[in-house]
């Protein structure tokens, strides 16, 4: 393995894939988790945004290694777009079925083990996140540089 020196750290959701087309939010202040989980048999039918073309471009690279840290429940056709259309990164965080952990807690839990390798130890760091909280709560928890992308999604 190339020497590690740069983690780059990708949200989905309203960073890197626009998923309107199959999110709302209750009263305007959080997602309505039951009509996600009803329409993700649509996955497929998500677009990539802007910021994909970098995560495209650090995929490339063999000195970065890319994670994404989604809230999202991972279904066959979640995995279908990655695989065929966003592009595989080097590993994958995202939330078990039944979890009721907010994705902050869930994204540091799954981004824990990177910090205590050696490999990671010197590389710069960078997380992109359109969640204003969990942007915070991340970079907070691991003294990161977090880079927040407006969107309509980062409820």
């Amino acid at each position: 393995m190339a020497k590690i020196k740069r983690v780059q750290i990708y949200d989905m959701d309203g960073t890197i894939v626009c998923s309107l087309h199959r999110y709302r939010t209750i009263e305007g202040i959080r997602i309505d988790l039951d009509y996600w989980r009803e329409n993700q048999y649509k996955a497929m039918d998500d677009s990539l945004l802007p910021l994909s073309a970098q995560y495209r471009k650090d995929l490339q690279d063999e000195n970065t290694y890319v994670i994404i840290a989604t809230a999202r429940v991972m279904g066959e056709k979640d995995y279908q777009f990655v695989r065929e259309i966003l592009g595989e990164p080097d590993y994958l965080i995202s939330r078990p079925a039944n979890s009721i952990h907010s994705g902050g807690l869930l994204k540091i839990r799954g981004l824990q083990k990177f910090f205590n390798l050696k490999n990671f130890r010197d590389a710069e760091i960078t997380f992109y996140e359109d969640n204003v909280q969990y942007l915070k709560s991340v970079c907070d928890k691991f003294n990161i540089r977090g880079v927040y992308i407006p969107s309509k999604q980062g409820h």
